[in-house]
């Protein structure tokens, strides 16, 4: 089985890329800066000076040393960890130079950077290049270019220069390290004594030594941008962090948003097993909420389905126990009125006239008459009829042409053709044949008048009979009329307005309207 990546590991892993991708990018521009940036080269005169100025720097540095421990200082000069680069000069960003403290097997000064100390009687008591300058040795009798030779060259005010020496071209400074005149500092060597000389303007002490710096006449200017191993360390450094870092953040970003989908997904499940109830709450206003407010109203609409086909069937159910019941009183109600009206109109017309029970038989026969009659709108008002198929106008057509062929009730019909919603459908058809069996059984009319229309946004049903009418006012108390009571009720279960006008010996109009808009 082929295993799935979810949406948080798929997001986490596109954030670790992202991540490490920048980071590479940046350092891959920084690179091709660094290799395309073009190295300005140091004039001779420059490097003299920076050369010169890192010589007076750390011979004031010695000098304030021994000022304040009172001993010479070490032995050891230079900057330690400094890769050696034969042939050129390092500068710094402070305008000097940069001296490594060569620690090699073999002494090579072709050309190379080194620095020595040397006291006022040629002995070497400090060095940055132990291997060719030892501490303790005469610095006369060293190498070309030692510093012993060239001190030879200047006074105790010490100097720079340029020199072309069998090991290469190079640059040199040389400046005083001037003792305080607190006194000797221990382990000082005996010696003469130079006369003092002044100190930079602030007091006066003894030239104790002179310090002696050499460096390759050709060196590059400092600014850029400069891939040493440092940088490329940094770089790696980075980009190992860059990894974790997106991880995490991955991680930590997609937590909700997974939880809020995975929360989804089981809802989905839920509804598709028949919980339509089931709610998720929105939060926030991205793309994930608006799926959750879709499913809010997948799931609402659903229910409002099952609940509209749930009313369907137990309409379906009552239109079928009307029908049953309709069958079951035209079977069996409608039958034995039938044989007691026959019977009755027999037995009448056997009498002889002028019978005391002449009168109570043409009773019996004038009420079984009357009580099929009502039985007939009975049945009629509970005869189902098929709205799908013939539409709303044929079927109140059909129900107005039914009264008049079995009840003999002259019946008019002015019908708007119209497609109204099932429900709506519905309601108007059952208030029509509740109007029409009201206006057959109890108000006794011959003439009836059916109209539907549609009028600025309402659709009107309206019946008028000119039966014996009633008292509006007693019925709406409650002491009669049952039927018009069923109306009201429908009328009210689709919001419309129901008008009930009245009275008795005029007749009655029941006009129902619902708020709807009609498509022709």
């Amino acid at each position: 089985m082929k295993r799935r990546w979810g949406l948080q590991a798929k997001m986490t892993a596109t954030y670790v890329a992202v991540s490490a991708g920048a980071v590479l990018l940046t350092e891959l521009a920084i690179f091709g800066a660094a290799a395309l940036s073009p190295s300005a080269q140091l004039t001779v005169p420059e490097l003299q000076a920076r050369a010169q100025l890192t010589a007076q720097g750390m011979a004031a540095k010695m000098g304030a040393q021994m000022a304040k421990a009172g001993v010479l200082p070490g032995t050891e000069l230079g900057s330690p960890g400094v890769p050696v680069t034969p042939g050129e000069a390092q500068v710094d960003d402070e305008g000097g130079v940069v001296v490594p403290q060569t620690d090699t097997a073999a002494c090579d000064l072709a050309p190379a950077s080194f620095m020595v100390a040397e006291s006022v009687n040629g002995t070497v008591f400090a060095t940055s290049y132990p291997r060719c300058f030892p501490v303790g040795s005469p610095a006369a009798d060293a190498q070309a270019g030692a510093p012993g030779k060239v001190l030879k060259s200047f006074g105790p005010a010490g100097g720079f220069g340029h020199s072309r020496l069998p090991t290469g071209d190079v640059v040199w400074a040389a400046a005083p390290i001037v003792r305080p005149q607190r006194g000797k500092p221990s382990g000082l060597s005996a010696g003469p004594s130079p006369a003092p000389t002044p100190t930079g303007g602030e007091g006066s002490g003894d030239v104790f030594g002179m310090l002696y710096v050499e460096v390759p006449a050709a060196g590059t200017a400092p600014g850029g941008i400069t891939v040493s191993p440092a940088l490329v360390r940094t770089g790696l450094f980075v980009l190992a962090v860059a990894i974790p870092a997106g991880l995490a953040f991955g991680l930590l970003s997609t937590r909700r948003l997974t939880r809020r989908m995975k929360r989804l997904a089981a809802l989905t499940l839920e509804v598709a097993d028949g919980g339509f109830e089931k709610r998720v709450p929105v939060s926030g206003y991205d793309e994930v909420s608006q799926l959750e407010e879709n499913f809010n109203r997948m799931a609402s609409q659903l229910q409002a389905s099952l609940d509209a086909r749930r009313q369907l069937a137990e309409a379906n159910a009552r239109h079928a126990e009307r029908a049953r019941i309709a069958r079951e009183l035209h079977d069996s109600i409608s039958q034995e009125l039938f044989s007691l009206s026959v019977l009755a109109g027999g037995l009448r017309r056997a009498l002889p006239p002028g019978s005391n029970v002449l009168t109570e038989v043409e009773t019996m026969e004038r009420t079984a008459g009357d009580t099929m009659r009502e039985m007939q709108s009975l049945l009629l008002a509970l005869r189902p009829v098929a709205l799908d198929e013939l539409g709303l106008a044929s079927a109140i057509e059909g129900i107005c042409h039914a009264y008049a062929q079995r009840l003999g009730v002259q019946v008019q019909a002015e019908l708007e053709p119209m497609t109204l919603p099932p429900d709506l459908e519905h309601a108007v058809l059952r208030v029509t044949q509740e109007a029409l069996a009201n206006a057959v059984r109890h108000a006794d009319a011959d003439r009836i008048t059916v109209r539907l229309s549609a009028e600025a946004g309402q659709v009107i049903l309206g019946v008028t009979d000119n039966g014996k009418g009633f008292d509006v006012e007693a019925e709406q108390a409650g002491a009669v009329g049952l039927g018009l009571r069923a109306i009201r009720e429908r009328v009210a279960e689709q919001d419309g307005t129901l008008l009930i006008v009245s009275a008795p010996g005029t007749g009655t109009t029941v006009r129902a309207s619902f708020a709807v808009s009609v498509p022709r």
